[in-house]
Formats: C-alpha cells, structure tokens, sequence
C-alpha cells in the first residue's frame, strides 16, 4: 500500500464509511418522518375524539349491549326497559299504534308514513321515529315492508331517534321484530342480513311474500354503505284468513 492509498484510508476511517453529506440527509429525512408520524397520530386522536364526541349516543349504545351481553351474560334484551304490551284477542286494539318495536336492541320508534321520496323530506321525518319508504306495501300486505332510521345523527339534534338503529348490526338470523299497524301487530322473523351500496335499489324490491326490510347507514357515523336486515311475517300467518286488508287511517 502507498503512502496516497494510506492517507486515503485513514481519512475514511476517521470519517466513518458513510460520508457527512449522507448522514446530513438520513439526519433530516429521520426528523422529517418523526415530526410526520407525531402529525399523523395527532390528526388520530383528534379525529377519534370529534367522531366519538358527535357520535357519543350511538357508540354508547355499543357499550351498553357489550355489557350486558358479553360481560353480565344477559341475552333477554330486558335492560332496554322496553314494554311490550301482550296480545291475548285478535279483535284487540294493540298500543302503540303504528311503531316499530324491536325488543333485542331496544327499538321501540314510531313510524312516519312518507309521501316523497326526495332525500330532504325523508331526513326531517327521521328525527321523528323510523320512516315507511313511499310505493311500498304496509304491514300485513304483500310486498316489501320497506323502513329506514338513522344509525347516528348529530346528538345535538335534539332527536330521541338518531340513534334509532344504532345496534341493528347485533341482530341476527331468527330474531323477532314487531310492527304494530292500524292497532294490529305484526310479528316478522329476521332471515337475512346484507350489506349493499347505496345506490342498490334492488332491496325495494316488491318479491311475492310478506317481509319487512330495515334500512341503516353503516358502519354507524358514516353513510358509506346500507345495513339491511330482511325479515318474514310469520303472525298473523301469511295465508290465514286472519289477515284483514290494511285499509283505513294511520
């Protein structure tokens, strides 16, 4: 080894093998990437934090089912204090008239019969109770019972049904929904859940027997995609000379 080759080496040994301009760069782009990860986490946290303050109603509804259910072990659905009202004639005037009753998740909302289907006239019923889709059969005809609700709402709505469907998610293949009509109830067995696009038109859809289909944004906060819940009547029976034609007043 010459003498050039040596004073080059021990340069570089005493420089270290990565040249100062690239440790310069790393040291940069390192407190680049710290300071860009510390924004990212922060624009979490207070993203979390608004979602979860603007969606606190609905998310407590989560929290509520999860003890119940998986902590204390308590399926029966009776902590919503919900009262159904028992049916003992068939000639007797079932209370309250025209409301949704869902036991399980503790739904109990009246329902709004709209006449339009425009999106804006839909939304100001909602903060009423869950809405009845127009052109689609009533309870106890044939069709397609077709109803929808909020999942969430802005809880500074001052509605008690924002946050009607909040849970509809936890409902499951063989579970039981009440509609009462024209003081008359109609009891439906859930039998398929989906979830579609938004603008899947198909769940209007009439078909040939007797459902009842539930409608809510999901997942719950945003309106990405639809939560449908089909169910089939089961009481009064379907084909049973029971059923009276749903004529009249709502």
């Amino acid at each position: 080894m010459n003498d050039e080759t040596k004073k080059d080496f021990s340069l570089s040994k005493r420089r270290g093998i990565i040249p100062y301009w690239l440790k310069r760069e790393i040291a940069v782009f390192s407190g680049m990437f710290w300071e860009s990860i510390k924004f990212i986490l922060v624009s979490i946290i207070v993203f979390s934090s608004v979602f979860g303050v603007i969606n606190g109603p609905a998310f407590w509804n989560n929290v509520k089912w999860w003890w119940y259910v998986n902590y204390v072990d308590d399926h029966s659905g009776s902590w919503w204090g919900l009262d159904l009202p028992k049916v003992y004639k068939t000639a007797e005037k079932v209370e309250p008239n025209n409301t949704l009753i869902i036991p399980k998740i503790g739904v109990s909302a009246p329902i709004l019969f709209a006449d339009s289907k425009q999106p804006a006239d839909i939304d100001k019923l909602l903060s009423q109770g869950v809405v009845h889709y127009p052109d689609t059969a009533m309870p106890g005809e044939k069709g397609n019972v077709f109803i929808t609700g909020h999942s969430s709402y802005y809880w500074w709505s001052k509605s008690a049904y924002s946050n009607v469907f909040s849970i509809l998610n936890k409902l499951v293949v063989g579970d039981t929904v009440y509609v009462n009509y024209n003081y008359k109830r109609y009891t439906y067995i859930v039998n398929n859940i989906k979830i579609v696009a938004p603008n899947d038109l198909s769940v209007l859809s009439q078909g040939n027997g007797n459902i009842l289909t539930l409608m809510t944004c999901t997942p719950v906060g945003t309106n990405y995609k639809r939560l449908i819940v089909e169910s089939q009547q089961t009481d009064p029976r379907p084909n049973s000379n029971s059923i009276l034609k749903t004529m009249g007043t709502r």
